[in-house]
Parts: structure tokens; sequence; C-alpha cells
């Protein structure tokens, strides 16, 4: 971090990616190298299209973190639904300086699904949504423009059936195993994201004592098995409850779970 003449820090410049990994799903990325970013997403997201990017600075009075805020909006937006997958939706200066230091890390970014009702005969044909941007030094935000044809010949609206994608069905196979993998190497943070699960109600009492008091003789990677088996079901069954437990692995702060977070809300 560079320093003023006046020997106050100056706050370091980053730069920020917006992109749609699908049609209905925009993604905000961050990183120090803007080029060095781009050619991740296009190594990493086939069917990307990029729009908007900026530089930015973090206000380090808000503790070196930004967060996506999404509020009533100007526009009218009938018939749409804009949500964030992760919450809260934030970057933290800290993992955005992780990235490139290993071959392994992956930028930080936060995914947010655009969801268009085509039943509904008053939904507005073109979405204009503003995703501000706080903890910035000057403001910023993220703008939305999306139509209702874009949607529907993406074939992700929810009046029609979604057409499951055998690659991102198994990359997601292949990240929730390579996440089974790690926690069958630490028991403490296999104990930490249960506990974390058992807080929010992914998993009840009764499935986390019979982990930890009811299989005591069982080896980690058995108990590990069966906890990734109510993992898998809770994506199966209540898709929307996936971003909670994304955050459990973020909290953690291990490069290896945020960068399976990230890798897993790819693939959902």
């Amino acid at each position: 971090v560079s320093t003023h003449s006046t020997g106050i820090p100056e706050a370091t410049v980053y730069a920020g990616q917006v992109f749609y990994q699908r049609a209905d799903k925009i993604r905000f990325a961050a990183a120090k190298n803007l080029n060095a970013l781009i050619q991740f997403i296009k190594r990493e997201y086939r069917q990307h299209e990029l729009r908007q990017n900026f530089k930015f600075q973090f206000d380090h009075s808000c503790f070196g973190c930004l967060e996506l805020v999404f509020s009533p909006q100007d526009e009218p937006i009938t018939g749409w639904i804009v949500s964030p997958d992760i919450v809260p939706c934030q970057i933290k200066e800290r993992e955005i300086n992780k990235f490139g230091f290993d071959i392994n890390t992956i930028p930080p970014s936060c995914p947010v699904s655009i969801y268009a009702d085509s039943s509904r005969p008053d939904t507005v044909h073109v979405l204009k949504y503003a995703i501000p941007l706080k903890g910035l030094l000057d403001p910023v935000k993220i703008n939305i423009n999306r139509s209702l044809r874009d949607i529907l010949d993406a074939g992700h609206s929810v009046g029609t059936k979604d057409v499951p994608n055998p690659g991102s069905h198994n990359d997601l196979k292949k990240h929730l195993n390579d996440l089974k993998r790690f926690l069958s190497t630490s028991e403490a943070k296999f104990r930490d994201i249960a506990n974390g699960c058992k807080e929010v109600q992914i998993i009840d009492s009764s499935q986390y004592d019979e982990l930890f008091d009811g299989m005591n003789n069982q080896s980690l990677s058995k108990r590990v098995e069966l906890f990734m088996g109510n993992i898998t079901l809770l994506i199966e069954i209540c898709p929307d409850h996936i971003s909670t437990f994304l955050s459990i692995l973020r909290e953690q702060d291990h490069v290896v779970l945020s960068t399976l977070a990230d890798r897993i809300a790819a693939s959902c």
C-alpha cells in the first residue's frame, strides 16, 4: 500500500468486472489486475457475456469489505425478481488479494440470479435494475439490463421449466466430492461447518448428534460422507438454501473452502 506525502496510507486500486454467467445469472468479480480477471472469466465461463468494468478503492472505515445492496428501484420491475445467491452478498479485500498467489485460487465474485415471470401479462418487457456497492470510496452502481426475450430465449423464466445442463451437473458433483475430500482431512473444520449448519437448521440436532455422538466409532471420512449426503439432498430439494451453506463455508476463512464455495455457486 502506497502512502501520500502526509504519511496517510493510500487505498489500493482494484478492478471490478460485471458479466453474465448465463442469461439469467450475473456476476460481479474483483481482482487487482483486470486483464488477469478477464482471462480467468473467459477460461472458466464459456457462455460469459462481459459487461461494465471499473476501478474502485475500499473505504477502510467499512473494514475492507464491499457489499451489493438490493434496495427498492426507481424503474418498474413488475414480474421480475433479482436475488443474490449468497447472503450477505459481499467481497472482502483480503479475498481479492489472494487471487493469483496460487494456481488454484479464483477471484472472489458475487452471483446474482434474475427471474422473469412469463405467465404474467403485466411483466415489464425490459428490466432495468441498479445495485449500489457499499463500502467503496466513490459510489458505484451495477446496472442490470435484461429483456424478457433474453430470459425466454435462454429458457430460464419462472414460467418455463429449466433444462438441466449435464456439464454443470458434473461440475457440481466434482466440487462436492472435492469438499468431501477436504473435510475428511480436518475434524476441526468439519465440526465447525456442521455446527454452523445446525445453527441455521440445514441439519437438525438429531442429525448433528448422529455425526458426533452416534458415530464415534466411525472414521471421519464415513461421518463426512453422511453429512455430504444431507447437503446433496438440500441442493436437490431446497436449492434456495444453498447460499446459506456456501456462506458457512466462506466464514471459515480458508482459501480452499472459499474457492470451493465459489465453484459450487457457479455450478448451481
